[in-house]
């Protein structure tokens, strides 16, 4: 497959490996530049051999970086069931004031959204342990708060640990995939997100129907906070510090994992930030444009999991067919996002289906703002859920794509997520209860932004066209897939790097 003809110069010799979408570009590299010699490997791995060891890696990583983000997603979003469950009732919470413990979350989340770059400096195992410690400690000792401003406390502080896990997983998925890899592997991910509202919205609604001795919303923070205590040790044992370091991979799968991200992502596996490249973020036109784009996905993302209970509920719902119910349009988002994710990565384009999938959630939150009956709305969450969920994870997807550098692209993620945590923070403040039973203006902006996110989409996506071109043009044509090994200096301003479309 891969043949390397002396330790001085790697040659990619296979044209073979062009059909299998790896590289189309044949040049010789001076190892010198791209670091330690002794890495590449004497004899090329066979297929079979790259297919168990990145098989074996999928097996272990995609589930535990999976279970951590259920873990969180459940932690953060559960704030909606405990309202529901009679927390808002016993405290006498107001809707403003609920509004505001759904803020402070994102609030944190945007201030330490900075942490992404201690993923490129920092034991990784020992601070994803940390962190998911951390939230899933806060979580529980919701159950223990007596007032209003302890619930912000505690809010506050998930939201801060939650910010130093959650927004970099992206960038960690990076350090081991190559660019068409990633949309399979971050939508099994973020499939686990639907998956958490679904889970949480049944656990949610057996809490409720039981009769347990202590009030239905503290047991359902305890009850959620557990699991992420017992992965945390799991992560601690398990969670690769690079793409060299699997614990659970025999040293050959090891070489093969890390050579292959060579040659996927380039030579970039430093434990140090290049500030030249993080600096070089903030002047990318792309990270505020898929910034704007998430932003407007989260607008209608970050309130769904708070107040889809409680759209049900004035839809006539009782208290307890609300929590069951709003498990079903999750499982459906689990299936598209999975699905979106896959056809993705077949035909290599992003733009298109994020800007399919947000124009169908769009779709579904004007059925909501027209529509009163009960039946029709329900189908109505349906279209949002399946839009929505495949729309975020292709846009956290698109980002990886397209910035050259691993430290480029932890400074562009932070960029995109301390914008795109924004949105939450407005669609935490659309559906006040006097506006129920129908809700009509939060349904109405929810769907202008998703069709906002639809346009930007297709706006960034001509711009990337335009500049491939004029690559090519300049340069020679190149497989959008290929990344020089040189990226880590040059980023994806070298002239031989691709954006993905």
């Amino acid at each position: 497959m891969f043949k390397i003809i002396s330790h001085s110069s790697l040659l990619i010799m296979d044209k073979n490996i062009q059909q299998d979408g790896l590289v189309d570009c044949v040049e010789n590299v001076d190892v010198d530049k791209i670091g330690d010699p002794n890495l590449l490997p004497e004899r090329a791995w066979t297929k079979e051999e790259e297919r168990q060891a990145l098989r074996k890696l999928d097996s272990v990583l995609i589930p535990l970086l999976g279970s951590l983000y259920l873990c969180s997603y459940m932690d953060r979003g559960n704030i909606g069931n405990a309202y529901t469950a009679g927390m808002g009732k016993a405290w006498g919470i107001t809707s403003s004031q609920y509004s505001m413990v759904v803020t402070v979350y994102y609030i944190a989340c945007i201030c330490f959204h900075w942490l992404i770059l201690a993923w490129k400096v920092v034991p990784l195992p020992l601070w994803a342990a940390c962190m998911a410690f951390g939230w899933g400690t806060l979580d529980m000792i919701q159950a223990a708060t007596t007032s209003y401003a302890g619930l912000l406390v505690c809010r506050i502080l998930v939201g801060i640990f939650e910010a130093g896990f959650v927004p970099a997983i992206a960038l960690y998925m990076s350090f081991f995939y190559h660019r068409h890899e990633m949309g399979l592997r971050y939508g099994l991910f973020m499939a686990c997100s639907p998956l958490a509202n679904a889970l949480a919205s049944a656990i949610a609604y057996g809490v409720v129907t039981g009769h347990e001795g202590i009030e239905h919303w503290q047991l359902l923070f305890i009850i959620e906070g557990i699991p992420t205590l017992i992965l945390a040790v799991v992560a601690y044992f398990y969670l690769p510090n690079g793409p060299f370091e699997s614990p659970f991979l025999s040293e050959q799968q090891n070489l093969i994992i890390g050579q292959r991200a060579i040659l996927g992502r380039g030579r970039d596996q430093e434990k140090k930030v290049n500030f030249k490249q993080a600096f070089a973020a903030f002047k990318d036109y792309k990270n505020y444009f898929q910034a704007g784009i998430i932003f407007c996905l989260n607008t209608a993302f970050g309130s769904l999991p708070a107040y889809l209970p409680t759209i049900l509920s004035h839809m006539g719902y009782t208290k307890t067919q609300a929590e069951g119910f709003s498990a079903i349009p999750y499982f459906a988002s689990l299936v598209c996002c999975i699905g979106a994710s896959l056809l993705s990565d077949h035909v290599r384009q992003r733009a298109i289906f994020i800007s399919f999938f947000a124009a169908l959630g769009g779709a579904g939150y004007i059925i909501l703002a027209l529509v009163a009956t009960n039946a029709v709305r329900f189908f109505a969450t349906f279209l949002i859920c399946a839009g929505v969920f495949p729309a975020v994870s292709l846009t956290f997807t698109w980002v990886t794509d397209n910035q050259g550098s691993s430290s480029k692209r932890g400074v562009g993620l932070a960029i995109f997520g301390m914008i795109g945590q924004c949105g939450p923070l407005l669609g935490a403040r659309l559906f006040p209860s006097q506006d129920s039973p129908m809700f009509s203006k939060g349904m109405w902006i929810c769907a202008g932004v998703l069709f906002g996110a639809c346009s930007l989409a297709l706006i960034l996506r001509l711009l990337l066209s335009r500049e491939n071109t004029r690559r090519d043009r300049q340069h020679g044509s190149c497989d959008p897939n290929y990344t020089p090994p040189d990226i880590a200096e040059k980023g994806d301003e070298h002239p031989m790097f691709r954006f993905v479309l």
